[in-house]
């Protein structure tokens, strides 16, 4: 089975074949639990049918693309850069962008107010989100959010995926919480 959508790892095809990251170790594992269940109709109970259908969650991303390019698993919850990245090297993966859509893991930069030296960090900045700085992104494996930039081989066009909406007030202020869900629901 290729799956297209998220419900697809809950068939029994997908029984104790799925490795994902917990948002236990993983802040971008965290974003998506999220991300998950405030956009899946399921919510928790999501959540609550991979741990019943056998879902391994540990670690991050890193973890679940060796499991599933190493054979142990068919299937796994990971950073869409990884296993696009690995598949242009020659790994045994296939990456699915699900049809309810994905979460946006972004690499973000801030300059703090306490910064020594404001000038030079605004100037980093900009050179991050200037489209020579977004080209040093696409040379790393990752999708540029520059629009005048290419996206990776073998991503889809920025215009075909499709991204959920994210709450990142709301998932900072409940992270606790859906850390403590997450444990209860895998027992961790």
């Amino acid at each position: 089975m290729i799956p297209s959508s998220w419900e697809d790892l809950l068939k029994d095809e997908a029984k104790g074949q799925l490795a994902m990251p917990s948002p236990l170790t993983s802040g971008a594992a965290l974003i998506h639990t999220a991300t998950l269940v405030g956009n899946l109709d399921a919510g928790w109970s999501y959540y609550e049918g991979l741990a019943a259908n056998g879902a391994q969650a540990s670690g991050g991303n890193g973890g679940v693309l060796k499991q599933v390019a190493g054979g142990e698993k068919l299937y796994g919850m990971v950073v869409d850069f990884l296993p696009i990245r690995e598949k242009a090297k020659g790994a045994p993966v296939e990456f699915v962008f699900p049809e309810e859509g994905v979460s946006a893991i972004s690499e973000p930069v801030a300059i703090l107010s306490s910064t020594q030296n404001a000038d030079a960090a605004k100037a980093f900045v900009d050179f991050l989100i200037s489209k020579e700085g977004q080209e040093l992104a696409l040379s790393q494996g990752y999708l540029p959010a520059h629009p005048d930039v290419a996206v990776p081989a073998g991503f889809p066009d920025r215009s075909a995926i499709k991204v959920m909406p994210f709450d990142a007030a709301k998932a900072l202020k409940e992270a606790d919480a859906n850390k403590a869900r997450f444990a209860e629901i895998f027992g961790q």
